[in-house]
């Protein structure tokens, strides 16, 4: 039936990103040894810790070596799709395009690195009782919840007051799940 086919940008599959879909071969291959570069300083990383009981009792870099070893092999796939594109695309299409959303990635990664910066260099504890319950508060939640929220605040748009609470309600239920239940440190 003749009308019932689409026209070629009909046919285009829409997705949430504006940037979904293959990047340019240069700026796969980029992300490919950006990638191979974190995998092997992590699987190097995991080589190198103890193991107290030997490696037939515990291996605590077993699990870390093993993401490591998959994070190559899709940096290597990665890179290996990027070439094969690279052969059959015109140079015009093989160049580092920037996206348009860069700064707010930037923003985003700024944001995440003071984050962790923060819990490293703002270090405190108390602790308190509510009734016969031991409560500890330590930097974890208040870090938490002041750049939580302003990520939220940022990038959903909600008003203040939700962000705040929603962050708030589930900060503190990681805090009494993870110190009171598992028995669990906090950073």
């Amino acid at each position: 039936m003749a009308g019932d086919e689409l026209a070629d940008d009909e046919k285009r599959v829409l997705s949430e990103e504006a940037n979904a879909g293959f990047g340019t071969p240069v700026m796969d291959l980029a992300a490919a040894a950006v990638i191979a570069l974190i995998a092997i300083f992590l699987a190097v990383e995991s080589l190198r810790l103890p193991e107290p009981g030997g490696v037939i009792f515990t291996a605590p870099g077993l699990l870390p070596f093993l993401t490591a070893a998959s994070l190559l092999v899709m940096a290597a796939l990665l890179g290996l799709s990027a070439l094969q594109r690279r052969q059959v695309l015109p140079p015009a299409q093989n160049r580092f395009d920037i996206p348009a959303d860069a700064l707010r990635s930037l923003t985003l990664g700024g944001i995440v690195a003071l984050y962790v910066l923060a819990l490293q260099f703002v270090p405190f504890e108390t602790s308190f009782n509510v009734g016969r319950v031991h409560f500890v508060l330590g930097a974890f939640e208040p870090v938490s919840v002041v750049f939580l929220t302003a990520l939220l605040r940022t990038y959903w748009g909600a008003p203040l007051w939700k962000c705040l609470s929603i962050i708030v309600l589930w900060i503190a239920f990681l805090s009494i799940v993870f110190r009171l239940l598992f028995q669990i440190p906090l950073p």
